[in-house]
């Protein structure tokens, strides 16, 4: 098969399961931000904005709000649009990682059905989608080396949201692990200079405009910010467990046995990542901020599935993309979780009784 080919199937593999995945969620979200970035979309850089933390993430809602379609649809198509690009890209960044044919393929089920994508498909009113396409363009260029066109991202990202400037800085403090690479100096100073323009943005709102996000509970640094929060509402600590593995399922093991195997590339954007997104988790959900991390984690976990033979590969991808696509959208299409974490477990069980055995009969 050509490369253009492979690529079409690959274009169309992610928008099937982007389109699926949102066609499985509920019609509307219980809750949504969407009066917020509306507004936001509405009245830009206008003054005294209302808004705390979403009045900062203009460009999304900025550029939606001149489309001149329904405002559902041109929420909907761009959740959509802008998930198949992510994805699309995750696949990539797969394809770099490993040549095997099925590197895109997995990665791409990955992905769709992780639950920060798959939670886009239940609230779309977010963000989150462009987020998740120049997050995955950063790895991309850090794995190219290409600072310039990561610089470049990442000044237009944070506009978008904060969550892009944690991946900048994911790429700078890989790149101080990693000074025996080509022009690694450059790595460090973009993700300097986006994380000052995010800071000069925040500072000249809020001292000229009168913007404050001090009302958001993510500011109350004191109090334990979002965390605190997180913590009193999901009682137990089975609860609380299961957000923090619901992100990526059974995929956080494929990523951890991934590590060892995966290029150096990859482990470095990694470690990078890990300071920036655990402090993520302490002005956010937890869940939701891990699940930005779908950049290294679904990479690394298609490193360890493309071990095994194909179709045990696929089965656990879809197996654990069901569970996790469930939490994410929260279709009422799909089984109750409980339902379908015993195949995604056993398909798990099955990979790693594979690589264990695998690994007894090698010389």
């Amino acid at each position: 098969m050509s490369r253009p080919s492979r690529w079409a199937l690959v274009l169309l593999l992610n928008l099937f399961l982007a389109a699926a995945i949102q066609a499985l969620a509920p019609d509307q979200p219980r809750l949504s931000d969407r009066q917020e970035y509306e507004y936001v979309g509405e009245h830009g850089l206008a003054a005294n904005c209302p808004m705390s933390v979403y009045c900062y993430r203009v460009l999304v809602p900025g550029m939606l709000t001149r489309i001149p379609v329904d405002p559902d649809v041109r929420w909907r198509v761009y959740q959509l649009v802008g998930n198949t690009v992510a994805g699309i890209l995750v696949a990539a960044i797969a394809s770099r990682v490993s040549s095997a044919w099925a590197a895109p393929a997995i990665a791409s089920i990955l992905t769709q059905t992780s639950f920060g994508f798959a939670f886009t498909a239940y609230d779309p009113y977010t963000a989150d989608p462009l987020v998740f396409v120049i997050s995955a363009t950063l790895a991309l260029c850090w794995l190219a080396n290409r600072p310039a066109f990561a610089f470049a991202a990442g000044l237009v990202g944070v506009f978008a949201k904060e969550t892009v400037a944690l991946t900048s800085a994911a790429t700078a403090l890989a790149a101080l692990g990693a000074r025996d690479r080509p022009g690694w100096p450059a790595w460090v100073v973009q993700g300097g200079i986006v994380g000052a323009v995010l800071f000069a943005f925040h500072w000249t709102m809020d001292t000229y405009y009168g913007w404050d996000m001090s009302g958001n509970a993510a500011s109350q640094f004191s109090k334990g910010s979002w965390l605190a929060l997180w913590w009193s509402s999901n009682p137990g600590l089975l609860r609380k467990g299961f957000f923090l593995f619901a992100p990526f399922g059974f995929a956080w093991f494929y990523a951890a046995a991934g590590v060892r195997d995966a290029p150096l590339t990859l482990r470095q954007l990694t470690l990078g990542a890990l300071l920036p997104f655990l402090a993520l988790n302490y002005v956010q959900n937890p869940e939701r901020a891990l699940a930005n991390t779908f950049f290294v984690i679904i990479p690394l976990a298609t490193v360890t599935l493309l071990r095994v033979p194909v179709g045990l590969a696929l089965t656990a991808a879809l197996t654990n993309g069901l569970l996790t696509a469930k939490v994410g959208s929260s279709s009422i299409w799909l089984p109750s979780a409980a339902y379908l974490a015993a195949p995604a477990a056993a398909a798990a069980v099955g990979v790693f009784w594979f690589l264990w055995a695998e690994r007894r009969t090698a010389p």
